[in-house]
């Protein structure tokens, strides 16, 4: 395990690393350590997620999600291949670990089991970097060749720094106890390797690689991202589409499971939906009864009122 990298050391390894990097307004002193009381490091893993919206530099970097406070990871990479610094300090990116699962990484082992919370679980944000990669998660979105080469390197920057190898990148999905399932989605490859879906093996073996040559060795004629000629300014405040995102996707309670927890908002609104079709429905059938027994029950008076 490693004392976790400072500003400058971050800055200097991603730029060696030929990673195009800005800095986020405030990212040297914004951390969760000073508002939990809780301690960042010692660390030992690199763990990647996609942010499954669109536009969530913000999000991640300051203004995070209800009941979930930013940063929401170390570094921010836009569809662009540009790297947004947002913290060096601890982040909400990893959440709760399943145990089994860490100690695969930690170990660097060349399999790592499926997550069991059986195993124990431990704080994920204590002892992992977190990177939030733009993509809608909904398994059709492209990752860029641009964008995945700077993910690459972005974590090959981080293994490269502490000594550690490709073993020691992982994916939320790998580690999370609550069914995360990022990252996810379609890559655009490199040459002529076409498109393939991604995956954590094909991911690290490409990590691994970078690590095999020096760290300003390229693939192959990846476009180098443009970077804005300022750094980004604080809006203050999330687009009504980037509150409308974070509302639908924030965790909340099963309703109808008591204990179970980290469902949808927008999964239970669905619920609620589907509920009410089928009341109306319901509703309706037993309406046509009511009024099918209604003229029956017409049509005897009249009889009897005629006998």
């Amino acid at each position: 395990m490693a004392t976790p990298m400072s500003h400058d050391q971050w800055l200097k390894a991603l730029r060696a690393e030929g990673v195009t990097v800005q800095e986020y307004p405030g990212w040297r002193t914004r951390e969760r350590d000073d508002e939990t009381g809780l301690t960042f490091g010692p660390v030992h893993m690199f763990l990647n997620h996609h942010t499954a919206g669109r536009n969530s530099r913000d999000i991640v970097a300051k203004n995070g999600v209800p009941g979930l406070p930013a940063p929401l990871a170390h570094v921010y990479l836009a569809k662009s291949g540009v790297a947004t610094m947002c913290s060096a300090g601890r982040a909400n990116h990893a959440g709760t670990m399943a145990r089994n699962a860490y100690t695969s990484f930690l170990n660097e082992q060349s399999t790592h089991p499926a997550p069991s919370q059986a195993s124990g679980t431990i704080d994920g944000n204590d002892v992992s970097y977190g990177c939030e990669t733009e993509n809608l998660g909904d398994g059709k979105d492209v990752y860029p060749r641009t964008q995945y080469d700077a993910w690459v390197r972005i974590n090959a920057a981080v293994c490269r720094y502490h000594g550690w190898s490709a073993e020691s990148v992982g994916c939320h999905k790998e580690t999370s106890v609550e069914g995360k399932v990022d990252p996810r989605g379609p890559v655009e490859g490199y040459g002529s390797r076409g498109r393939f879906e991604f995956t954590p093996r094909q991911f690290r073996a490409d990590v691994a690689e970078r690590l095999r040559h020096p760290a300003s060795w390229s693939p192959s004629s990846v476009s180098k991202p443009s970077i804005p000629q300022s750094n980004p300014e604080e809006d203050g405040m999330p687009t009504v589409q980037e509150i409308a995102e974070a509302v639908m996707h924030f965790p909340m309670d099963d309703p109808r499971t008591s204990g179970t927890k980290y469902v949808r908002v927008k999964d239970v609104l669905w619920w609620i939906g589907a509920d009410a079709a089928h009341a109306n429905a319901r509703t309706e059938a037993l309406e046509a009864q009511v009024a099918a027994l209604t003229a029956k029950v017409d049509r005897l008076i009249a009889a009897n009122t005629q006998g």
